[in-house]
């Protein structure tokens, strides 16, 4: 079968691997579009590390059942579905509580599995992992369950108040699915900082009240939006050193910081700040597998302009040359789809 082989860094080409076989409690999935998350580019550039030669990418996909494994009921041959990314060992403390993604032995699809990635024709996936996309969800549109599952995760990690002047960190992708988390949790007034004017254009059609921060200086706005108590949450959704600084400039006393974004290897912040001003800093990392059902509920309601998150789609064939453009900033997507077997 066809798929993407990283070799290092801005190296990737196609190549022939052997076709996967579905073992116990496990499906076959054709893949039917794989979104290209930034955290593959920055694996593709090298910067964040995260990704290894020899490896396949992907994990933000849609997929049809083309075999069942042993053990495998209640799923037919045809049936598409998006799929919960995250495979814990199923025996940890994590895993019976639900967080998945804190499993020790946790292996991701397309981050950790080696060539076990969703930028392929084909790739297993235990049955479990199955959240079935309703017909009349595109593919390309269905991958976005999964960063709206990043905010939500987040979300429910801080749980700010309906009337909480809450902030979004990065107007991405990232930050748009933070914004329809927001609006789906009910929270009334949340901001979105970003400096570039289309992202911060994207944003505003759900729900949040864009700030360009090159134009703006965003804590005059918390401060008359708050009487000049400072946002109460605030969401953290690029992950450099001297963003997560200035979203910790934005909270009040009291609040709740969330950290997602993760490129930068370290930051600093004022001790005296983070004490005496009882700032909670937390991290989110990924999702829970509730996160991303009720991340396709809203994908599916049909209820929210989705279509127009997906910028461009390419072939298989066509995406190390996408991934590089938009490594290099010529092309700046919210989410560029591989459409693979549609």
């Amino acid at each position: 079968m066809e798929a993407l082989q990283y070799h290092g860094p801005w190296q990737m080409t196609l190549v022939e691997l052997p076709m996967p076989e579905p073992g116990e409690g496990e499906v076959l999935l054709r893949t039917l579009a794989v979104g290209i998350c930034g955290s593959d580019v920055h694996g593709f550039t090298g910067e964040s590390g995260r990704r290894q030669p020899g490896m396949v990418m992907g994990h933000e996909v849609v997929g049809e059942v083309a075999e069942l494994g042993p053990g495998v009921s209640d799923v037919k041959v045809g049936q598409r579905a998006a799929v919960f990314n995250i495979v814990g060992c199923g025996r940890c403390h994590s895993c019976f509580a639900g967080q998945e993604q804190m499993c020790p032995a946790r292996k991701v699809l397309g981050v950790s599995g080696g060539t076990w990635g969703a930028m392929a024709a084909f790739f297993t996936i235990p049955q479990r992992c199955l959240v079935p996309l309703p017909g009349d969800v595109a593919p390309a549109v269905g991958v976005l369950a999964e960063p709206i599952a990043v905010g939500l995760h987040a979300i429910r990690k801080a749980r700010p108040q309906a009337d909480d002047v809450t902030v979004i960190v990065g107007a991405g992708t990232i930050g748009i699915g933070l914004a329809i988390g927001l609006s789906a949790e009910g929270v009334r007034e949340f901001m979105a900082l970003d400096k570039i004017d289309a992202k911060l254009d994207l944003i505003r059609r759900f729900g949040a009240r864009p700030i360009n921060v090159a134009q703006e200086d965003a804590r005059k706005v918390i401060d008359e939006a708050t009487r000049g108590e400072g946002a109460r949450c605030v969401f953290e959704a690029v992950g450099a050193a001297a963003t997560v600084r200035d979203a910790f400039g934005l909270c009040g006393n009291g609040a709740t910081l969330v950290l997602i974004g993760n490129i930068a290897k370290e930051f600093t912040l004022p001790l005296q700040g983070v004490t005496s001003n009882e700032i909670t800093i937390c991290g989110s990392y990924g999702f829970t597998r509730q996160d991303f059902i009720d991340a396709m509920k809203i994908v599916a309601s049909g209820q929210l302009p989705l279509d127009i998150l997906v910028s461009g789609t390419c072939r298989l064939q066509d995406a190390p040359d996408t991934m590089t453009r938009i490594a290099r900033g010529e092309l700046q997507p919210v989410k560029y789809v591989i459409e693979v077997g549609t």
